[in-house]
Order: C-alpha cells, then structure tokens, then sequence
C-alpha cells in the first residue's frame, strides 16, 4: 500500500460555469402544472380548469474536479500522492470513471501511476482504496465530493526545480469514457429511466498538478547546558538553563516562510530578553527583528527564501523555579 500525503487547476473554459448546475430540482422529479380560469355566465360565476402539464426532470452529467497544487519532492522519491477532490454538480446520482496521465512539455515522467480513493479523512494513508476503471468507480450524488489521490514515484537523476505534471480526468460513466458535447442527451440513461443531458463541462473534468524536485532536506536539533547559582553545573532551584537550537539546510534549493518555535518548559521561568538569532540580542516583543517571546515561549522568523546550504542558530534561557 502506498502511504504519504500530498498536492485548482483552471478547467477548459466554458460559457457557463458547472457550479451553475449544482442544487438543481433533483432528476426524476416531477413537475406538475394546472390553470384555473375564472368567469361568469347567465347561470353566475363559474371556473373552468385546464388538463395537468407535467415534465420529468431529466439528469444533468456535470463535475468538477480541484486539486490541491503542486507536491514538492525528492529524487528519487516513491509513493508520493496528488490529491484532488472531485465534485457531482449535477442534479443525479452519477459513477465517475478516473484517469490518471503523465504530461508532456515538463521535466520527466513519474512512473508507476496509479489513483487511490479517498476513505473519507483527506489524507493519503492506508485506509484508501486502489482504484480500479470500471470496478470500483466513485458513485457520488448531487454536490456531492470525494478526495482523489494520484499516486506515483520520482525517478532518480532528476534536478532541484524539475517537475512532472500529471492530469486526472474524471467522466460520467453515463457519458462513455471520452465525454461529450453539452446537451448531448443518452435516452433513458438517467436517475429513474430519465433522460441524463451532458452538462457544460461535457460530462467531464480535467484538472492536472505538478511533482517539484527539490533537493532541500533540513535538520533541528537542542542542545542544553546549566549554571547553577553556586558556579557548577546542577540542575538545582535557581539554576539557568540555556538552550541552543541550530536549524540546517542542506543540499540544493531553498525554503520559504521558515519559523522557529520552542514553548518554555513546565517547572521554569523564561529569562527575559535572553533569545539570540545567529549571535545577535532580540528584543522580546513582536517588532523587527526576528525573535519575540509571545507568552507561553519563544518564536525566531528564519529569513525567506532561505537557500542551502545554511545554518541558522538560536539560543535563549529559562531559570528553574
């Protein structure tokens, strides 16, 4: 079983938006429809009423797929998971066939594709369901949604920044597996012996997303040592503790919007003004330097983009009570 977590591509333009279509009348409601005339004849008023005009509503082919953008990953890297969440906007309960490919015009191809079905938590783990065309095809009912994960593994060679894009098309089992024009009508095809309509997406979403080589990998690690009042090293009432944390990157690329957090520890008391970032004093309130202390322990805003290879330091201390 593959096991990871991953990844709103625009959809084909189109002169009237799916979304449109959702919470319609469900198919095969009946609509019933009678007129009351009203009048007066030598005998006094009297009411005339007109045969009932009725229409069965027919099913609309209509969805939408949403991915969850691009997943950042390593060479090689296996078993990494796109996520999508596919949605029934039309007015039926409909199967949906699932098609996975790689695209063409990015960096290399992922292999061994495969599409898993969501069991209901929005995360790839192993509790999801290998999808397979035609066995297990997602039944989902009017607005209904469900999480989609395409599945692949990263070839080693590739370059920090390479990419593979991927495309999931889902259609409505109804329509055939190649969708079709919108008003295309497939008699007695829909919910209760209707007539099912292919919608404006054609009975069919496309959306694609990306896997993103990146050859950053980072490392946190603590370190302590203590003074106590008396000039040793005893962890004793009154002792200070300080702590040093030094964040690594390594390898090639860089990271963005990096923050060091650290709670001060139960039985302590922060010292004030004692966090460090790279050897340099912070003050403790939220201003423009990196650190602050916010209450319940320390924060350090690392700078953004951080490129490889970097070593950021933080220090502060706290006193044992």
């Amino acid at each position: 079983m593959r096991i990871s977590i991953g990844a709103l591509a625009a959809l084909s333009c189109i002169a009237l938006s799916a979304s449109a279509w959702a919470a319609g009348t469900p198919a095969n409601t009946t609509i019933n429809s009678t007129a009351t005339a009203t009048y007066t004849d030598a005998s006094g008023p009297q009411t005339a009423t007109s045969n009932t005009a009725s229409v069965v509503v027919d099913e609309l082919l209509s969805a939408t797929l949403a991915d969850g953008g691009n997943v950042s990953v390593f060479s090689p890297d296996a078993n990494r998971a796109l996520p999508f969440t596919l949605t029934n906007v039309g007015n039926g309960s409909e199967a949906f066939e699932l098609v996975a490919t790689n695209l063409g015009g990015d960096s290399f191809d992922a292999a061994g594709v495969e599409i898993y079905l969501d069991d209901g938590d929005g995360l790839f783990d192993a509790g999801d369901t290998l999808y397979t065309l035609n066995v297990n095809d997602p039944v989902l009912a009017p607005d209904a949604s469900r999480v989609v994960f395409v599945v692949a593994d990263v070839p080693a060679g590739r370059a920090n920044g390479d990419t593979a894009a991927l495309s999931l098309r889902a259609t409505a089992v109804t329509a055939g597996p190649a969708g079709n024009p919108p008003g295309t009508t497939f008699g007695g095809a829909g919910d209760g012996g209707t007539d099912a309509v292919a919608g404006a997406t054609s009975a069919t979403a496309l959306d694609q997303a990306s896997y993103v080589v990146s050859a950053v990998t980072t490392t946190l690690t603590k370190a302590q040592s203590t003074l106590d009042p008396f000039g040793g090293s005893n962890a004793v009432p009154g002792a200070v503790i300080t702590y040093t944390l030094t964040f690594t990157v390594s390898g090639s690329g860089s990271i963005t919007l990096a923050q060091i957090t650290d709670p001060i520890p139960a039985n302590t008391t922060y010292v004030p003004n004692s966090i460090t970032f790279n050897g340099a004093g912070q003050t403790d309130a939220a201003d423009a330097d990196a650190g602050r202390f916010t209450g319940a322990g320390i924060a350090v805003t690392l700078p953004s983009p951080l490129a490889a290879p970097s070593t950021q330091t933080v220090t502060f201390q706290v006193t044992i009570d």
